[in-house]
């Protein structure tokens, strides 16, 4: 396991990365024992979320070489202040590029779609973009080998139809 107590070096990141860049993200909670303050720090990959409930910040991390998973718990008593620091602007830029080399869209357009379909299927993801694509309700889109609405009165046409 790494060492928690310091802050992390900062991630550098090639300009078009051709994997998936890790975030570098950072969970800093201060922590309150006695008279004094100390850091803890975690950040992806390591870190995977965390929670606040029932009195206690949950911090869950990945298994590592040594380490299963688990989780850290630390009592609100005992915490002064905990902060996610957003990504660096060079995470974004290489994120930004992978996804423009991978997918052909921005880091804004592949998050946009990756956070409406957690869960979903290829097709029900495929059918919900056409239905937005074509501003008809979701539900009016049907697959058969191809795709039909089921409301004309949805479809707008195009202006070489009037």
């Amino acid at each position: 396991m790494s060492d928690t107590t310091m802050r992390p070096e900062p991630r550098t990141y090639p300009q078009t990365p051709t994997d998936e860049p890790v975030s570098d993200e950072i969970l800093v909670v201060h922590l309150k024992r006695g008279g004094d303050v100390r850091s803890e720090y975690f950040r992806p990959p390591e870190l995977v979320s965390h929670d606040v409930g029932d009195g206690v910040l949950a911090v869950t991390l990945a298994p590592d070489g040594e380490n299963p998973g688990r989780t850290r718990h630390f009592p609100l008593t005992e915490i002064a202040e905990y902060v996610l620091e957003a990504p660096s602007a060079a995470y974004e830029a290489a994120f930004d590029a992978w996804t423009q080399a991978t997918f052909g869209v921005d880091a804004g357009t592949y998050r946009s779609m990756r956070d409406t379909t957690k869960g979903v299927t290829m097709a029900e993801n495929m059918r919900r973009q056409i239905a937005e694509g074509l501003g008809v309700d979701p539900d009016a889109v049907h697959f058969g080998g191809s795709f039909t609405i089921d409301d004309d009165e949805d479809w707008e046409g195009s202006p070489d139809d009037e």
